[in-house]
C-alpha cells in the first residue's frame, strides 16, 4: 500500500500504527494521515441489560493471565468508567450493561499489542438478556513506542488511556502523536503548527511529529466550542 507523507496533508489515507512507526524510523516523516488504532449516544438507554465476557489470548490461542487491562467505552468513544483485568485464565467480564453498542480498548504498554489485522478498540453490541463474548488477540513483546494516542470522540479529545477530556497534553519534542477518531461522526484536528488534519471519518487518524516547542490550542472545526484541547511541546 502506498503511504501518504506530506507536511500539510488535507485528506486521510489508511495507515496502521505499526506501518507508521516503520515509516517514521525509515524516513523521519513530519506528518502523516492514516488509521492508528480502532458512537450511539453515551446515554444509558433502555433498562434491559446484558453481560460482556471475553478472554485475552496470544496469537497461538493461549490464555494470557493477568495481562494488561480492558477499558470499556461507549460507541462514541467516551469511557464508561469501568475496567477489567484478566483472571488466571485470561478471562474478564462486565455485568449488567445496558443493551447497546460498545468498544473495548486493550492496554498493556511494554508487554503486548493487538496486531493487524485485529482492531483496537474492539467494537461490539450488547443484546438484552444475553452474553456477548469478546475475544482479544494479542502479540506479546515490548513494543515501546515514542507515540502518544489522543482519541477523538463525540465532543472530546482524550489522551489514552488515562487523560482527561479536552485537557492539555504535554509531550517532548520528537514525540509522534496520533489523533484517532473513535466516533461515527467526521472530525478534524485543526490548529497548531500542523494547520488542519482534513476530515477524519470513523477509524481514521492524523499523525504528526511534535518538533516545534510551544503551547498550541486546537479544535474540531465541526464541533465547536465543546471539542477543543491544548498540546504543549517541551524541548
Amino acid at each position: 500500500m502506498t503511504k501518504s507523507m506530506t507536511t500539510a496533508p488535507s485528506t486521510a489515507d489508511q495507515l496502521t500504527r505499526r506501518e507508521f512507526l516503520g515509516v517514521v524510523s525509515a524516513a523521519g516523516v513530519a506528518s502523516i494521515v492514516g488509521a492508528c488504532g480502532g458512537g450511539a449516544k453515551d446515554m444509558l438507554g433502555p433498562v434491559a441489560t446484558g453481560t460482556i465476557s471475553g478472554q485475552v489470548l496470544d496469537l497461538q490461542g493461549r490464555p494470557q493471565p493477568g495481562l494488561g487491562s480492558l477499558i470499556l467505552m461507549y460507541d462514541s468513544g467516551r469511557q464508561v468508567g469501568v475496567r477489567a483485568t484478566p483472571d488466571a485464565n485470561g478471562r474478564f467480564a462486565f455485568s449488567a450493561m445496558p443493551a447497546g453498542d460498545y468498544q473495548i480498548r486493550f492496554d498493556a504498554p511494554g508487554q503486548a499489542i493487538i496486531p493487524d489485522p485485529y482492531e483496537n478498540p474492539i467494537r461490539f453490541t450488547v443484546a438484552a438478556g444475553k452474553d456477548t463474548f469478546v475475544p482479544v488477540r494479542v502479540q506479546l513483546g515490548d513494543y515501546t513506542q515514542n507515540l502518544v494516542e489522543i482519541y477523538i470522540g463525540e465532543g472530546f479529545f482524550q489522551q489514552q488511556p488515562d487523560g482527561k477530556e479536552n485537557a492539555e497534553v504535554v509531550v517532548k519534542s520528537g514525540t509522534n502523536i496520533c489523533w484517532y477518531n473513535v466516533d461515527v461522526k467526521v472530525h478534524t484536528v485543526t490548529g497548531g503548527p500542523w494547520g488542519d488534519s482534513g476530515d477524519l471519518v470513523k477509524t481514521q487518524a492524523y499523525f504528526w511529529t511534535a518538533t516545534t516547542p510551544g503551547t498550541y490550542a486546537y479544535r474540531c472545526k465541526y464541533h465547536q466550542p465543546q471539542e477543543q484541547a491544548v498540546l504543549r511541546i517541551t524541548p
